[in-house]
């Protein structure tokens, strides 16, 4: 799915393939480089990204419902009009992601340890992590506290 179709990379000289509006559910991405991939407008439910190298990566308008992004680095994602129900964010990487007024958080199954260093959120989005109960822990990759990372206020 992932090695076929156009062009899509922040790596020059290095081919990786689009895959916009495609239906990737239950895929297994787990431990892979995928820098700069888009998955733009894509339904990526219940697939596996544990381990993985997202740096620059678009989920632009993507659904990413029950994905695992354990451990996953996100840095400067493009994440806008996403949607994390049910995803696992625990101990990933989550710093400078660009997010939009319509990404969603409701419902992320867990974000212990994760590092959102200087993504900015929308201050309803920023609450509802700040109040939920895996909103803990220091990355063990950055060594950054998720709660401060998240500017939480206590």
């Amino acid at each position: 799915k992932i090695t076929t179709g156009g062009a899509s990379t922040l790596q020059s000289g290095r081919t990786i393939a689009i895959t916009r509006g495609v239906n990737l559910d239950r895929s297994d991405f787990g431990g892979q480089n995928l820098k700069g991939v888009a998955f733009q407008q894509s339904i990526v439910r219940d697939s596996n990204f544990k381990g993985t190298n997202l740096y620059g990566s678009s989920f632009f308008d993507a659904t990413v419902d029950g994905s695992n992004f354990e451990g996953a680095d996100l840095t400067l994602a493009n994440i806008e009009m996403a949607q994390f129900s049910r995803a696992n964010l625990k101990n990933a990487i989550l710093k400078e992601m660009y997010v939009s007024g319509a990404t969603l958080f409701e419902g992320v199954k867990d974000i212990e340890g994760s590092d959102w260093t200087d993504t900015m959120l929308r201050k309803d989005q920023q609450k509802y992590l700040c109040a939920h109960p895996t909103a803990k822990g220091t990355n063990p990759t950055t060594g950054v506290d998720t709660r401060e990372s998240l500017m939480c206020l206590d």
